[in-house]
């Protein structure tokens, strides 16, 4: 079954908007992620906010929890938002650069059942195996 996640973590220099941003390509204005400080701001205090679902995305939950017959992913298909923790990031420096995702985790070959992701985007930049960044598809399909 597939599984959803809606997450906030720290942002690592490894993470792959970093290194696309310092290889200059990019994406969206400024740097990756967002400051601890501004969404504590935003949510007055709260530790606790909430993440857009993309219409894609609620398109790609929808279709598999159809597949699956998962009441759980179908219900989450009709939210335009979803309710993000922010307690693992409790006690951190405000300051820490911080990305709030959701995703959708496919188990066996569900994700080729999917046809949103058949009907895949060209990319920015892609990353190597040996770690170098390049402009857009380096293997288009």
């Amino acid at each position: 079954m597939a599984i959803f996640r809606a997450y906030a973590k720290v942002l690592e220099p490894d993470d792959p908007a970093v290194r696309i941003y310092k290889a200059g390509y990019r994406t969206c204005p400024g740097e990756p992620g967002q400051l601890l400080a501004d969404v504590l701001q935003r949510t007055g205090g709260a530790y606790e906010t909430t993440t857009q679902l993309s219409p894609s995305l609620r398109n790609d939950i929808r279709e598999i929890a159809e597949l699956t017959s998962d009441t759980a992913l179908l219900a989450i298909a009709d939210l335009a938002e979803v309710p993000v923790s922010l307690e693992p990031l409790r006690g951190l420096d405000p300051h820490t650069r911080i990305v709030i995702r959701a995703e959708l985790q496919y188990e066996a070959d569900e994700g080729s059942r999917v046809s949103g992701l058949r009907e895949r985007r060209p990319a920015v930049a892609t990353i190597m195996p040996d770690g170098t960044v390049v402009a857009g598809d380096a293997l288009p399909t």
